[in-house]
């Protein structure tokens, strides 16, 4: 008896687990270069997410930008649920003895698997204010996070 309340204590909490809403998530995001991200969630609507990336050799980039979740659909209910989120943010960026600040915008389209990841395909523009940095609107990347 003792070992069957205990089954089912465990399976309350392993459902339980499961079940929670995640509220941190962190990835890697792999495009024109590497960068680490985490994401910080407020709510079912907007979340922040912020990079740390590595462009090359010699571009050292962070960004930070505040997005809303614009839709949701249950295409493949079995699976998860996919997105469509928009954002705003800054940028800053740092290459050999160059410095410089931008604004960024995000957009990605991706699923939040029933397990806790997601994987999205995202486009962050960037428009840098000191320097002209040829690259700012090259910024598409596919994203994958660990939900917590």
């Amino acid at each position: 008896m003792k070992k069957l309340l205990l089954l089912a204590v465990a399976v309350v909490f392993a459902t339980s687990a499961f079940a929670q809403d995640y509220k941190n998530s962190i990835g890697l995001r792999l495009g024109y270069g590497a960068e680490l991200q985490y994401e910080r969630h407020f709510s079912d609507k907007n979340y922040l997410e912020a990079n740390l990336g590595l462009y090359g050799f010699d571009v050292f980039d962070v960004n930070a930008t505040y997005n809303w979740n614009l839709c949701e659909w249950d295409w493949t209910p079995n699976a998860g649920k996919w997105f469509l989120s928009a954002g705003v943010g800054a940028s800053v960026a740092m290459a050999r003895q160059y410095f410089n600040v931008g604004v960024a915008g995000d957009v990605a389209f991706g699923i939040r698997f029933n397990k806790p990841v997601t994987l999205s395909l995202d486009y962050r523009p960037t428009i840098f204010l000191l320097n002209n940095w040829g690259s700012g609107f090259a910024g598409v990347g596919l994203t994958c996070t660990y939900n917590f």
